[in-house]
């Protein structure tokens, strides 16, 4: 009886580890390959004309700007760029670029479709700048009175998320930056293999919804996995906010 026993114990503990094992493939399966020039390429094809230039120009701006009365080794507290020294922005450039996604809040909390299907463009823009390949800051641009103008800079540590979440996340289609104010949340919306849609919540959807950082190696969670907790946060807004 001993004996059986333990072989039975023993059978399921292989039955737990070959479906582990099998999960764990289902998952890569299903996860894209991450292809930093199909990913940079892909975003790039989305940009509106003469927007990456705009936001160049207005980078060097900016930063000479902010820059011209200070001193070599002095950066002043709140500075928008994460760097240790002023000359680390002689070699910042523009990254990834990618629209700011939203979705009103009554269409959100009226469901009744998948979740990608609710969100909108808001025509602003963001660029992740770089120095040295290192993320130190976003840029924000949006258009006025048919010109594209800077917004401002700064969110060193968004970026550096968008930046590591496109790398664990981002397939050939690249991505879409999702952010729901009323529940102080941002996500980053991926496809899939079958090209179903995935939302990695980003470092404002860690903190005000208390989700976790999907790993490079899980695929983000699907449209009726994020939807509920948006939908309750954005209710309690409303009911405190009025909007």
């Amino acid at each position: 009886m001993k004996n059986t026993f333990n072989t039975v114990l023993l059978g399921l503990a292989i039955t737990t580890v070959y479906a582990a094992s099998n999960s764990a493939i289902a998952q890569n399966t299903l996860r894209p390959s991450y292809d930093a020039k199909a990913v940079a390429q892909a975003s790039a094809a989305k940009e509106p004309a003469g927007l990456r230039s705009a936001a160049e120009a207005g980078l060097r701006s900016l930063i000479t700007d902010i820059t011209k009365d200070l001193k070599a080794n002095s950066l002043p507290d709140a500075f928008p760029f994460d760097v240790n020294d002023l000359s680390e922005l002689k070699n910042a450039k523009l990254g990834l670029g990618f629209e700011v996604f939203s979705a009103h809040p009554q269409t959100l909390l009226a469901g009744g479709r998948p979740f990608e299907q609710m969100l909108l463009g808001t025509g602003v823009w963001n660029f992740v700048v770089l120095s040295d390949g290192h993320p130190i800051a976003l840029l924000e641009m949006e258009k006025v009175n048919g010109k594209w103008q800077v917004n401002g800079a700064g969110a060193s540590k968004l970026a550096q998320d968008v930046q590591a979440t496109s790398v664990n996340h981002a397939g050939k289609n690249a991505f879409r930056f999702v952010r729901i104010y009323q529940a102080t949340a941002d996500f980053m919306e991926v496809k899939d293999m079958e090209g179903r849609a995935r939302y990695a919540p980003l470092l404002a959807a860690r903190q005000s919804l208390r989700m976790s950082a999907p790993s490079a190696d899980i695929l983000p969670g699907a449209s009726a996995d994020v939807l509920p907790e948006l939908q309750e946060a954005v209710r309690n807004h409303l009911a405190r906010f009025g909007k």
